[in-house]
């Protein structure tokens, strides 16, 4: 199968293109200095953003948020502009911009943008624009819309072979509140654990379950005490996914689901120790038996791995716990108890990455081409979703407003350099300057949405909470302002393309893992695919999708 979207290495190349590239070399505070000069690579551009362009009537930014809108690869939305508009915006950023779009590849939700594999083909269904959290409880709209889909999912995936039929054992990575733990349980009947490394989340989703649980005994005659007929999670009738044996399953043919919450430290190792251990505490009550009731063969157990929004470097971990335990099911000798047969895992937090998980594969490792860093401006762009600011007046002004932080604060980065931490006293005696601050400019941290309206009401906030005297704070030329604005916005249109190396590098690496041991257990194949509607907030909507491949052919 010929890959989907962009390659490494088209990525690769337009992140170290010389413009591209110094975007990232710089922070909006560094262009609040006076010193500031900027790089010869912008100066086809850099007056062009400082003027006011009375032709549209629109700011510089502004017309470039809508030149990306209008090369979106999927339906642009109506520029209401003059012919010409975008003439006016120099040559070097609308190219730099049409490579942008095109190269972030298609966030839509149900779409595979990453397949080299021969696999199943199977449905993603798709979102569920209904789904809201009055049928989660406890959940944010967004939440309740990433585990329905998430769930949908699941359920498709385990349909679309024969090998994951059977399936019944989930760990969930770093499940937080197990929201998604419970609903597969209840939905599909699966035995999960729910690993987290905070006790307080543990301890929050079991105290949450136990309340499910009581809600559940009340009588049947008790109004609303059962779901509806038509709801997602209502367990067979008569039956308690928790408690069911197999006698239940020979009289009903309906199969239970089980919950171990554990609370760990996670990396690839005790990812897999603790797997290890549940799955052994389990075979004498789940695994050795199978639907029918009767000794099955001692096989390894297939597990699902799932994640949603494992943060910064926790991805890297799972999948080489994963690939790992791939590679045991070689040892014929002494088989494993269980082997990875599939996994749904999303990432978020690319700002946390540890700088040896990037990259990861061969293919930009062993690059000839100079290989390709991400600083922490790269990582933290990597989060941004541009195509989702003109979706509507809404977000569009969320998208204003969270760029206006951004350049204010930039804005009186001079002021803010110039005063500095003063020396503690006890008893009017000084005490010298902090031990820990020394030379440091006040930090001017978290304002509310309503300090930004104006500028006179940022400075004057801004004035009492570092304590300024007021009028400190001028608004600098607007020419300067618009110019940071030009620059943070390109580099939020480019945010997306960096996303995509870093994903297409985690699938391209774990392809490359798979393929080792391609001849030792069950044939595996990954693929990225768009879960989540970006418009119901789920910025991180792309899994990486291991699962069975319906060929073993290792050159393919």
């Amino acid at each position: 199968m010929q890959q989907i979207g962009p390659t490494l290495t088209d990525l690769a190349d337009f992140l170290t293109e010389p413009l591209a590239s110094s975007l990232f070399q710089f922070h909006p505070n560094d262009l609040g200095t006076p010193s500031f000069h900027p790089p010869a690579v912008w100066e086809d551009w850099w007056e062009w953003a400082g003027e006011a362009h009375e032709q549209t009537g629109t700011d510089p930014c502004f017309l470039l948020m809508q030149y990306y809108d209008l090369h979106r690869s999927v339906q642009p939305s109506a520029v209401n502009q003059p012919d010409g508009w975008n003439d006016t915006i120099p040559s070097s950023l609308r190219l730099l911009i049409r490579n942008a779009r095109r190269l972030a590849g298609s966030r839509e939700a149900g779409h595979s943008v990453f397949s080299q594999e021969i696999m199943q083909p199977y449905h993603i269904s798709p979102p569920h624009s209904k789904s809201t959290a009055s049928a989660l409880p406890g959940m944010s709209p967004k939440k309740a819309h990433e585990v329905n889909e998430m769930v949908n999912f699941v359920r498709n995936l385990l349909k679309s072979n024969p090998v994951l039929s059977s399936l019944r054992h989930v760990v969930d990575v770093g499940a937080g509140q197990a929201y998604l733990s419970r609903a597969l349980r209840d939905r599909l009947s699966q035995h999960i654990l729910a690993l987290d490394f905070s006790d307080v989340q543990t301890l929050g989703a079991a105290k949450r379950d136990a309340a499910k649980v009581k809600r559940e005994m009340r009588p049947k005659h008790t109004i609303n005490s059962e779901p509806a007929e038509d709801e997602p999670g209502r367990p067979s009738p008569g039956i308690s996914p928790d408690n069911i044996d197999i006698a239940d399953i020979e009289a009903t043919g309906a199969p239970c689901g089980s919950l171990t919450y554990m609370t760990t430290k996670i990396d690839e190792s005790t990812l897999q120790t603790s797997t290890d251990a549940w799955i052994k505490s389990n075979q004498t009550t789940h695994s050795s038996t199978n639907v029918l009731g009767s000794l099955a063969t001692r096989l390894p157990t297939p597990v699902l791995f799932v994640a949603l929004h494992a943060c910064g470097s926790l991805t890297p971990d799972i999948l080489r716990a994963i690939t790992a335990a791939h590679r045991r099911t070689s040892n014929t000798e002494s088989p494993p108890d269980w082997a990875p047969q599939a996994a749904v895992i999303v990432g978020c937090c690319y700002n946390m990455l540890r700088p040896e998980d990037f990259p990861l594969s061969s293919a930009l490792r062993a690059s000839p081409r100079p290989q390709i860093r991400l600083n922490i401006n790269h990582r933290q762009l990597a989060a941004q979703v541009p195509s989702q600011w003109m979706r509507s007046e809404e977000t569009l002004r969320d998208a204003r407003l969270a760029l206006r932080k951004i350049v204010w604060r930039a804005l009186i980065q001079e002021t803010l350099a110039a005063e500095v931490e003063k020396p503690s006293s006890v008893n009017g005696l000084d005490q010298g300057p902090p031990k820990t601050h020394s030379g440091a400019p006040k930090r001017l941290g978290r304002l509310s949405d309503a300090a930004y309206a104006d500028w006179e009401t940022f400075a004057h906030r801004v004035q009492s909470k570092l304590g300024l005297p007021e009028g400190k704070l001028k608004r600098a030329d607007r020419a300067l302002e618009r110019r940071i604005e030009v620059f943070h916005v390109l580099r939020c249109l480019i945010g997306p393309t960096i996303e995509s190396l870093i994903l297409l590098d985690r699938a391209v690496w774990v392809r490359e893992m798979l393929k080792a041991s391609r001849d030792q257990g069950t044939d595996l194949g990954v693929e990225l695919v768009n879960l989540f509607d970006q418009a119901s907030g789920s910025g991180r909507n792309v899994a990486i999708v291991i699962r069975p491949r319906i060929c073993s052919d290792a050159s393919s």
